[in-house]
């Protein structure tokens, strides 16, 4: 036993050094740098490596260790949130993203779940086209949609509203431009600009060099859209990514920075990856961002109140009349 522990924490210290630098040397290498989605992960197992360091006394193995830490520790640190909106911006709508899973077949239960979150807004990807077909009922409650759902098709994005969308752009991600759809959502005198994104999965291998790109591409459709944005979906990234913070910092977009483990529901909450985001732009603010319950998938939906700066909001008199 003696010997054994030393190992496993040699092996552990190892792989931690591996990941890291393969996350910090190749942050643009889709398969190469997929270790900088387990940011958090690799920052906990850090953390246990070096209390066995110091409780082995093998003080090598726990000063690696740290640093390891310490990386995460400052790639993970919340980035500085946009001014507090809570005061100043009026309810706008309740907007809920989901990845429904191609592979789930129960859409019974995964419509009732949707039906129970209320939304003003659904932004649906993996929607298949028999789930198309399912979800038509929807559009008694929410009679604006688009989509890209096509025969054949696992990946179709769905936006569902109970406010005029007039479409700007769509893609289905057999181009640079990934799979997404972006609209203008009418509500009242205000104007919102609404993008959905679902980039290729990095664990896709036969796709991933696509990944680049596509969040190049999403870059520029927001930089290209009107000021007041929202943008939201699956990202396949973890918010500390490096895909992710150029985005932000490339487009002016901001969120919490909180971090909402939303896949895979199987596993503990501590072990789940945050892929589900949601960011704001412009008079549009972030009143309060959570994960919903489960609806059949393998991630759980995000539910987002957005708000209006410098405008009292008519959603829930239009809600009613809808």
């Amino acid at each position: 036993m003696n010997s054994v522990l030393p190992l496993l924490l040699h092996l552990l210290v190892a792989f931690l050094a591996v990941a890291t630098a393969l996350a910090i040397l190749f942050p643009r290498q889709p398969v190469l740098g997929v270790p900088q989605h387990w940011g958090l992960q690799l920052w906990q197992l850090s953390l246990l490596a070096a209390i066995a360091g110091l409780l082995l006394g093998d003080w090598m193995a726990a000063a690696m260790s740290a640093a390891v830490g310490g990386y995460w520790s400052w790639r993970l640190w919340p980035r500085r949130a946009p001014r507090d909106a809570t005061e100043e911006a009026a309810p706008l709508l309740r907007l809920v993203s989901a990845n429904l899973l191609y592979e789930n077949l129960d859409f019974e239960r995964t419509l009732q779940g949707l039906v129970a979150l209320d939304a003003d807004v659904l932004v649906l990807c993996e929607v298949t086209p028999e789930m198309r077909r399912h979800f038509r009922r929807l559009e008694m409650t929410y009679p604006h949609a688009l989509d890209t759902c096509a025969p054949e098709s696992f990946y179709g994005i769905l936006i569902l509203s109970r406010f005029p969308l007039t479409l700007r752009s769509t893609g289905v991600g057999e181009d640079p431009t990934p799979r997404h759809i972006a609209a203008e959502l009418s509500i009242g005198t205000d104007t919102i600009s609404l993008v959905a994104i679902h980039p290729t999965n990095p664990l896709r291998f036969s796709r991933a060099h696509r990944i680049p790109a596509e969040f190049d591409a999403v870059a520029d459709l927001c930089r290209t859209a009107p000021p007041d944005l929202v943008l939201i979906g699956d990202c396949n990234a973890a918010g500390w990514s490096s895909y992710l913070r150029a985005l932000e910092r490339d487009t002016g977009l901001a969120n919490d920075g909180k971090t909402r483990p939303s896949w895979p529901i199987w596993l503990p909450p501590l072990v789940r990856l945050p892929l589900d985001h949601v960011w704001v732009r412009g008079r549009v603010a972030l009143l309060r961002t959570l994960l919903g319950p489960r609806l059949g998938s393998d991630h759980l939906p995000l539910i987002a109140e957005i708000g209006f700066r410098g405008q009292k909001s008519e959603v829930r008199s239009q809600k009613s009349r809808n």
